[in-house]
């Protein structure tokens, strides 16, 4: 980690005022902490790893404060790493300066598939890490570690107590219609035979849980949980103790439960006027029918379906600024990083997802349109919306989707954006024109309504300060942020004065033929991968940096499209391979 990249995140858990999901500061002015190893476990155990840094005061709003003895704190927390959680757990720890007082940053790697978890020695128990701080995993969330050491293969195994009777007769008859059509090798088959070689039916007659789950007449007579639980969280206006709204199970075959839940959030949202470039006025969903369907439709299909996993439904939440959908099971074969930019297959249900692509909805369309699809399409029709990305949170064995419905700026806000003339990025316009109509931002506040981490936070409201539309007060925890006086004034700051800012704004383009360190850094593996696929590992011994920063470079090649991973991060044998150097093999 440089200097940079720390400086952002100290001013980061500054604004916020608490510790972050990938961040945990301590004191240790006066000794060091005793309660370090559950968050070393926590880290390991959670998708991406995480930071501890040690002389910073969270009571003092995160100022720093000199640390003990910075040898024996950098000595303690390795021995850590090493003694006192077992697995042993990859730590860099170094020294930085941070206002002019070492701190001692200790940068813990997660831990491959294969240890985990990762336990405290002395208590025999794991973690994970939350926005809250670290908390002990359950039995079944341990076994779902343990279960992702393979490739899962819980949707291939025999439903007790089933047979081919169970299966809808129309959604039976069209799914032998479409494989038939869609494959030359599967329209050789007689119609017990094509459910044998496409994953439906096991040999001795029973159904796979892939095919009744697809398929079945009413899959939850078998499997009872296996089901979309909806609810609308409380909302202005609704009578005092109200915990929820319109609660409904969504159950059946899986195209049945995926119209529904479609249909149900069509009808618990709103549709508002928005006029298009040719000037017509149309009425646009709150959130977009294509984004909605791909989204539940992932979490129904990329679920966990081990038998760690039977007991908890896939979710979906109508709050008041989002939609929330949260299913068991963490990605599989990919990082949240990835989601959207890599177009790769990466399946945990791998049978699953071949017998839905064979599955026709009501109105004829596949529940899979194609693989490696779903995801950039909900960015495209969420682009179209004018709409904010959603936010994809990883924790191994849940993963959650957060979608804002900050949609459908009202014409006069657009018209005004479009004077600015600013490469801002879509929660920076969305705030912005909520400053414009008297919203006051804190980075907590801007985290709710656009969630993202708080570094991510703090560097878009920065950015809106740093181009002078937007105005800064307070310090440290109190931080607020306002439309600049100028700018509600009607005066915006010409493109030319600020050019400088602009190329320091994060997220915006930078001033041609000036790059930041990170872009150099990049350029620099980009050089080293044109000769061949090299490891992460590999890649910092030739070049000097830092594995860290390695990593950081890394993902910014990633999500630009230049480079990509071949395996998953962190998995010996992965490695990553210029998007140059497939396209020249693909042309060869």
């Amino acid at each position: 980690m440089d200097h940079g990249e720390l400086t952002s995140l100290v001013a980061a858990l500054r604004d916020e005022g608490s510790d972050s999901a990938t961040v945990e500061a301590k004191s240790a002015r006066h000794g060091f902490p005793t309660d370090l190893a559950k968050t070393i476990s926590a880290f390991a155990n959670t998708p991406g790893g995480g930071v501890v840094l040690l002389g910073l005061d969270e009571r003092r709003g995160f100022a720093s404060v000199p640390v003990y003895d910075v040898g024996d704190a950098q000595a303690r927390v390795a021995t850590i790493a090493r003694r006192d959680v077992v697995p042993p757990v990859m730590v860099d720890v170094g020294l930085r300066q941070v206002d002019g007082r070492s701190l001692v940053v200790a940068e813990v790697q997660e831990s491959p598939a294969a240890s985990k978890p990762v336990r405290v020695r002395r208590s025999q128990k794991a973690y994970l890490r939350a926005y809250d701080g670290d908390f002990e995993m359950s039995a079944l969330e341990e076994q779902a570690l343990i279960a992702n050491r393979d490739h899962p293969r819980s949707d291939r195994q025999p439903v007790a107590g089933t047979s081919v009777d169970d299966l809808d007769a129309d959604l039976l008859s069209a799914y032998r219609r479409t494989c038939r059509t869609s494959s030359s090798a599967l329209s050789r088959f007689d119609d017990d035979e094509l459910l044998l070689r496409t994953g439906v039916v096991l040999p001795d007659g029973r159904l796979t849980l892939a095919g009744l789950l697809s398929l079945g007449v009413y899959p939850q007579q078998f499997v009872p949980n296996l089901v979309i639980q909806a609810s609308v969280a409380p909302r202005a206006g609704d009578p005092e103790g109200t915990r929820a709204s319109d609660m409904r199970k969504f159950d059946g075959p899986l195209p049945l439960m995926l119209d529904e839940a479609t249909q149900w959030v069509q009808r618990n949202t709103r549709t508002r006027l928005r006029f298009g470039d040719d000037g017509h006025g149309r009425d646009e969903p709150e959130y977009p029918l294509t984004a909605v369907r791909e989204l539940i439709a992932n979490a129904v299909i990329h679920r966990d379906l081990g038998p760690h996993a039977m007991s908890y439904p896939v979710s979906l939440v109508l709050e008041q600024t989002q939609l929330v959908i949260a299913n068991p099971g963490g990605l599989w074969g990919i990082t949240v990083d990835r989601l959207g930019h890599d177009r790769i297959s990466s399946a945990r249900n791998d049978s699953l997802v071949r017998i839905a692509q064979n599955v026709r909805l009501a109105d004829g369309r596949r529940v899979v349109e194609a693989l490696a699809s779903g995801i950039p399409d909900v960015l495209a029709s969420l682009r179209a919306a004018g709409m904010v990305p959603p936010v994809f949170h990883d924790l191994g064995v849940r993963f959650t989707v957060r979608m804002p419905n900050h949609a459908l700026l009202a014409p006069a806000d657009l018209q005004w954006l479009a004077a600015i003339d600013l490469p801002l990025n879509d929660a920076q316009r969305h705030a912005l024109v909520a400053m414009r109509h008297g919203q006051v931002w804190t980075n907590s506040s801007f985290r709710a309504a656009f969630p993202r981490d708080s570094t991510a936070a703090r560097a878009d409201l920065q950015g809106l300060v740093d181009a002078r539309l937007a105005t800064a007060h307070g310090e440290r925890g109190g931080r607020t942020y306002s439309l600049a006086p100028e700018v509600a004034a009607g005066r915006l700051p010409e493109p030319f004065d600020l050019f400088a800012a602009i190329n320091t704004l994060p997220r915006l383009a930078p001033e041609e033929g000036r790059i930041s360190r990170r872009e150099e850094n990049a350029r620099t593996l980009l050089a080293v991968l044109g000769d061949g696929p090299r490891s992460a590992a590999e890649l910092s011994a030739v070049t000097g940096m830092t594995r860290r920063r390695v990593e950081y470079a890394l993902d910014l090649l990633r999500g630009d499209g230049r480079v990509r991973l071949e395996g998953r991060r962190g998995v010996r044998g992965s490695v990553y391979i210029a998007s140059s150097v497939v396209s020249r093999s693909e042309d060869g």
